[in-house]
């Protein structure tokens, strides 16, 4: 190392310990480990919109025609419009719990080829890594939520699944036979099969 590099090296060293000893000292910290998971960012979609806003900080941030519904415990928002996301268009779709955000799906229906699905498959693993398969039984549940029966299971295809940095876990999938849908599901959300119907069982 030349006399910069070291200068850099213990200015980097200095400032980790000043954050280390600030953690323990507010209990928020008690490892570099910690330090590190501290400093992971957090999952931040189109134009700032973040997991938990309600459904006016969206429209809010979002500024363009939306139509919202509301079923028991579920706010849907969606743009009047198709929106830009990479160089396509797509159906831009909020879904709300208890008044926050809890999963977003854009649905692309024009120009949809396999051509432009491994584009975007391609664009998304340039953001989050190498994806996995993913079960389609898995997304059509978290859609029946809100939309009982929404997906036809036997039309489903080519699912697959990313986690970003913070938990958030993305899915690309065909919904029918050509159209397909990318799918952003907030982190420690509950799994598919809270919302089984157990009564009589």
């Amino acid at each position: 190392m030349n006399g910069k590099q070291v200068r850099s090296f213990f200015c980097a060293a200095l400032a980790v310990f000043m954050l280390a000893g600030a953690a323990a000292e507010n209990g928020e910290a008690t490892s570099i480990r910690d330090l590190f998971r501290l400093e992971k960012k957090a999952f931040s979609f189109r134009n700032g919109v973040e997991w938990g806003m309600n459904p006016q900080q969206v429209a809010a941030i979002e500024n363009v025609p939306m139509e919202q519904r509301t079923s028991s415990d579920w706010t849907v928002m969606l743009t009047a419009e198709p929106v830009s996301v990479s160089r396509f268009t797509a159906d831009l779709v909020y879904i709300f719990y208890q008044n926050a955000l809890r999963m977003i799906t854009y649905e692309f229906q024009t120009d949809c080829s396999t051509l432009n699905y491994q584009y975007l498959a391609g664009a998304l693993s340039s953001l989050y890594g190498e994806s996995k398969d993913a079960n389609t039984v898995i997304i059509k549940s978290w859609m029946d939520r809100i939309y009982q029966n929404y997906y036809n299971q036997e039309l489903m295809h080519d699912a697959r699944v990313w986690t970003t940095e913070d938990g958030t876990t993305v899915y690309l999938y065909y919904f029918t036979g050509e159209m397909y849908a990318i799918l952003y599901i907030c982190p420690g959300s509950d799994s598919p099969g809270a919302d089984y119907e157990t009564n009589g069982l």
